[in-house]
Order: structure tokens, then sequence, then C-alpha cells
């Protein structure tokens, strides 16, 4: 029985020193910086407006790609909210703030026409402007890494 316990407490150290060393990552201390900073630096280093058109031309590509080029605004509501999650994931995983979140930023993009919904152009850059500088960036990264996917994908079916 004393033999159990003092594999138990081995086990319980480990585990603690694994969750320490996790914490400690340069990935989570980054994180927990700019968490606590609620944002990047250099706002006035970056243009939104160049940014927001950038992403939309990125956008047009995803869209046309497609073969649904006219909806590429669509395809820029739809992924704006990739970074809180997929919906049926967070709701699945019961969590609430995340749905209300990602519905939130839902509700503000969209026009509701009759039964439809329609994403609105002039909203969806009201919004843009006011999410944080770190989230656009990422957001059109995100939208840089898809174009670039897109076309390596052609290059290899060219080649192939």
């Amino acid at each position: 029985m004393v033999l159990k316990n003092k594999t138990k407490n081995k086990t319980i150290k480990l585990k603690n020193t694994l969750k320490n060393k996790l914490k400690n990552t340069l990935k989570n201390k980054i994180h927990q910086y700019i968490n606590k900073k609620g944002n990047i630096c250099c706002e006035e280093n970056i243009n939104r407006e160049k940014a927001i058109i950038d992403l939309f031309e990125l956008y047009v590509k995803i869209a046309t790609h497609f073969n649904e080029k006219e909806n590429y605004l669509d395809y820029v509501s739809n992924d704006l909210v990739v970074f809180i999650g997929y919906l049926y994931k967070l709701k699945e995983n019961k969590n609430t703030i995340g749905v209300n979140l990602w519905e939130s930023i839902d509700k503000l993009t969209q026009i509701k026409k009759t039964t439809d919904k329609t994403t609105d152009k002039n909203k969806l850059i009201k919004l843009l402007k006011k999410v944080p500088l770190y989230y656009l960036l990422s957001f059109l990264g995100y939208a840089y890494y898809r174009t670039r996917e897109i076309e390596d994908t052609k290059i290899i079916k060219i080649a192939g």
C-alpha cells in the first residue's frame, strides 16, 4: 500500500511539472501578455481600411475558386467567426459564451431579407474596424493562407 501512495505522489508531481512546463512555453507567455494588454501594439502603423480592402480582395479570389465570386462577402462573414470556433462544436460543448459571441458577430454582418440573410458590406467593414488589431491581422493572414493553398492546389493539378 505504501508503494502505491509513492507511485501516486510521483504521478501527481509529474503531472504538475508538465502543466507548469506547458504554461511556460513561449506561445503561452505571448498569449498571456497580449491577453493582459488587450491588443498588440502599433495600431498607428496599420491602415485598417487598406487591410480590409486586402482582405476583401483575397476573399474574391477564394470565392472565385469555388465559382461563387458574387458571394465573396458571405465567405468573409463565414470565416470571420472561425476564430471563435465552429458553431456546432460550441453548441456541442455547451459553450454559451462562445455561442453568444459567434451569433452576435454573425448578426452584426447580416441584413435580413424576408427569410434569407445577406451579408452587408458596410456592416462588415464597420465591424472589422472595431475588432482588435490582432484579430483583423489574424483574419488577413488566414485569408492569405487560404489563397496560397488554393494557388498551390492549382499548381499541383497542372503539374500532375
